[in-house]
C-alpha cells in the first residue's frame, strides 16, 4: 500500500472539511426576507434558554397560533418566525390606550387594527410584569406581524439564537 505524499493528504483534507461543510452550514444560515426586519442573513446557533437576553434574534415556532400564521401567508410546515427579544420575564409591559406598546421606558409602536391588505388583525393586550419564561418578541419594521398581536413566546419554542451576518 502506498504512502499519500503531504500535497494529497492536504487535498483529502480540504476536500474532507469542504464536504462537512456543506452538510453543516446550510442548516446554520437563514435567509429572511420579511420587511420586518433590517438584517437579511443570520447564523443560527443554539439558545441557551436560561441565558436570553433583550436585543437578541431569536427563531421560534407557535404551535398555538397555527391558523394566525397561515393566515399571514405561512404554512404549517414552514411557521417559524425571526424576531427580536424586546421585552423579557420581570419587565413590565404596557398597551395604552391609543394601542401603544410600552416595556419600561422603551416604545415598540402601535398595533395595527388590519393588515396592507384591510384583514382584521388581532390584538393582544396586556399590562403588568412579564411572567417567567414568556417573551415579547418585536420586529424592526413598526408594520412587524409580532407580539402585539400574537402575544408571548414561550421559552421552550425558542429553536435557535439567529446572529445577523448582513
Amino acid at each position: 500500500m502506498q504512502r499519500l505524499s503531504v500535497r494529497e493528504k492536504s487535498i483529502a483534507l480540504v476536500t474532507l472539511a469542504a464536504v462537512l461543510v456543506g452538510v453543516w452550514l446550510p442548516d446554520r444560515i437563514i435567509v429572511s426576507t420579511s420587511p420586518s426586519l433590517t438584517h437579511r442573513i443570520f447564523f443560527l446557533v443554539p439558545v441557551n434558554k436560561k441565558k436570553i437576553r433583550t436585543g437578541e434574534y431569536l427563531v421560534f415556532e407557535d404551535k398555538n397560533a397555527d391558523t394566525l400564521f397561515i393566515r399571514k401567508g405561512l404554512n404549517r410546515n414552514n411557521n417559524r418566525l425571526i424576531k427580536k427579544v424586546g421585552c423579557v420575564p420581570g419587565d413590565i409591559l404596557i398597551r395604552d390606550a391609543d394601542r401603544g406598546w410600552h416595556c419600561g421606558q422603551e416604545f415598540f409602536g402601535n398595533s395595527l387594527k388590519t393588515d396592507s391588505r384591510g384583514r382584521e388583525l388581532p390584538q393582544f393586550s396586556f399590562a403588568g410584569i412579564i411572567p417567567a419564561d414568556s417573551y415579547f418578541m418585536v420586529g424592526d419594521n413598526p408594520r412587524s406581524f409580532d407580539s402585539r398581536y400574537f402575544g408571548f413566546i414561550h421559552a421552550d419554542d425558542f429553536l435557535y439564537k439567529a446572529l445577523p451576518l448582513w
